[in-house]
């Protein structure tokens, strides 16, 4: 059974569900509006049914669906099962919440690994941090990818530019939901300018972003959300063809391509965690 939680401090109220430990809301105080995709009736959920979910344990889609591990072959949708599980809540104060998902029977049927994953939102001023730690409790190496995927509304795209901290080299995109590595889409300066002609084809994938950070600017209220720790292995930008958000999404990890093997030990982008080790990834979002 999933709970409801509040944390809020003098900028932001935040709401989350205990499913997949998710922000479903992210009000900014100062700008009188909500910062997250919100689908709260029937057509917006057919856009898209969630604001902000965690990836995990792999980021993106495997070839056919599956992967083998050890001559076994397992199942597997898209981004992973951790959003759709109901993680427990094991600290919560007034600006700062902390959530875990342990592994069990069931997540064993698609993921034959021992695990924890902790999520923690905190609020500082004019930004909220969120920090993952995957625990490998387990008597063996583990295999995982973990991913943010936060959608920022924007109701006229038009006003909206992305603009990243450095120059990237470029992008790559999907070909039959799976990443086409062969073609790279360069680009000409830190600012790109959101048109659903650029999302004809799914996300966008930088890999091995210099970016630290990259801005969404609303160019006509002059407000702008910074997502800081970008520059992690890949970075998804994602929207839809009616693009009423935009997702900027540090990832560690990346969906298979159509030359991958599909053993999960070699995947592109997969995280190799020893007994008893601690991977720590954080991102955060900022408003000014």
């Amino acid at each position: 059974m999933a709970d409801w939680y509040q944390i809020e401090n003098n900028y932001f109220i935040v709401q989350l569900n205990s499913k997949g430990a998710e922000i479903k809301r992210l009000f900014a105080k100062p700008w009188h509006r909500e910062l997250l995709w919100v689908p709260n009736d029937e057509m917006s959920r057919s856009v898209w049914n969630r604001s902000a979910p965690i990836l995990f344990p792999i980021v993106g889609k495997l070839k056919d669906d599956q992967y083998q591990l050890k001559g076994k072959s397992y199942k597997m949708a898209q981004h992973g099962f951790a959003r759709d599980w109901v993680f427990k809540c094991i600290e919560c104060g007034a600006s700062e919440i902390t959530f875990l998902l342990e592994a069990d029977q069931e997540t064993f049927k698609l993921y034959p690994f021992c695990f924890e994953l902790q999520v923690k939102y905190t609020l500082v001023e004019r930004m909220i941090n969120i920090d993952y730690a995957v625990k490998n409790v387990d008597r063996q190496d583990i295999y995982f990818s973990i991913g943010a995927h936060p959608g920022l509304a924007t109701a006229d795209i038009g006003d909206y530019e992305i603009r990243f901290e450095k120059k990237e080299r470029g992008f790559f995109q999907l070909l039959n939901k799976l990443v086409n590595w062969k073609q790279l889409t360069a680009v000409t300066s830190e600012v790109l300018i959101p048109t659903k002609e650029l999302f004809s084809k799914d996300a966008l994938i930088f890999k091995d972003a210099k970016s630290k950070y990259v801005d969404l600017v609303n160019q006509k209220r002059q407000e702008t959300i910074r997502v800081h720790g970008t520059n992690t292995p890949y970075l998804g930008i994602w929207g839809k063809d009616s693009v009423p958000f935009i997702c900027i999404e540090p990832w560690y990890g990346v969906s298979d391509d159509e030359a991958h093997d599909q053993n999960l030990e070699t995947k592109k982008g997969i995280q190799t965690l020893a007994m008893g080790g601690v991977f720590r990834f954080s991102y955060s979002m900022e408003i000014f």
